[in-house]
């Protein structure tokens, strides 16, 4: 397995683990999730559960499958990854055209509305997950070293990438009079 591969499947991995846990840690992050899909109106509200938990039973298979160090397990949640991604892409996406605020509650309870850069940022982790699919074979095993940076720099870059509502916050003008607000970290009791 190459350094690249090694890096995208700890950053994409990293992702969907904190996504699904934080979407099923407890039961008020899970009907929060629930609450956000109905609000999102992608499809008939009888449909909202049980569109939660194959979401949720996805992203489960998707960061079980990047950590399996094998090609064919590693491909799979690649796809589906990238599967995953153009789907919520297309639901905010649509949450945006209709111009109704819906708190995004990717990572955990949030009151972060969905915006363009979710849009982006899925669309980004779509193409990386294409890209590397696309990548071919590596000739050999990368050393223990190579290994650990690039899991490394896939972690840091998937635990970012979760904390960008947070850490665009923090460049947010507070409203006239306002104190800061606190955002809704995604493992808070």
């Amino acid at each position: 397995m190459s350094s690249f591969e090694i890096a995208v499947r700890s950053l994409i991995g990293t992702v969907f683990l904190i996504s699904s846990l934080s979407k099923a840690r407890n039961r008020a992050a899970y009907r929060g999730f629930v609450r956000s899909l109905a609000h999102m109106r992608i499809g008939p509200p009888a449909l909202d559960e049980p569109a939660a938990r194959a979401v949720l039973t996805a992203e489960f298979a998707t960061w079980t499958l990047l950590a399996v160090p094998t090609r064919t397990a590693g491909r799979l949640g690649l796809l589906l990854a990238a599967l995953l991604l153009a789907a919520f892409t297309f639901g905010i996406a649509r949450t945006l055209r209709r111009r109704s605020p819906v708190a995004c509650n990717c990572f955990g309870l949030s009151a972060t509305p969905v915006g363009a850069r979710h849009v982006v940022r899925n669309l980004l982790l779509a193409a990386v997950a294409v890209g590397c699919l696309l990548a071919p074979a590596a000739r050999g095993p990368a050393g223990p070293g190579h290994v650990l940076v690039a899991a490394l720099a896939g972690l840091a870059a998937g635990l970012v990438t979760t904390a960008l509502d947070e850490i665009t916050a923090l460049f947010r003008p507070l409203p006239d009079g306002g104190t800061p607000r606190a955002p809704v970290r995604p493992f808070a009791p």
